[in-house]
């Protein structure tokens, strides 16, 4: 899914598990780096905003480099109907062993 500033990416897992990608596009590395903390801090305080049982990727678009705590929690906020709705509809799949 979209959002003005990253793109999300679930991949069904057993556990929940962040992953942050930010490019050179972003900024320097100042300025990734601070994406990164922002989006791991945000993802600390508010697993709840999450779905379970996924990876979740964000991938920083330009423009992150300039947002706050309160932007990128209010974004998380503002896709986490449309996670759920997708973690939803992908399952774990379960290896099939033949006896």
């Amino acid at each position: 899914m979209h959002t003005p500033h990253f793109v999300i990416l679930l991949v069904p897992h057993a556990g929940q598990r962040l992953g942050v990608t930010v490019g050179r596009r972003v900024g320097g590395a100042v300025q990734r780096n601070r994406v990164k903390r922002l989006v791991r801090e945000v993802f600390r305080r508010n697993r709840e905003l999450f779905p379970p049982d996924c990876d979740i990727v964000l991938v920083a678009r330009p423009g992150a480099e300039r947002l706050d705590y309160a932007t990128v929690k209010s974004e998380v906020e503002r896709a986490q109907n449309a996670l759920f709705r997708t973690q939803a509809t992908t399952r774990i799949a379960k290896p099939h062993l033949d006896p």
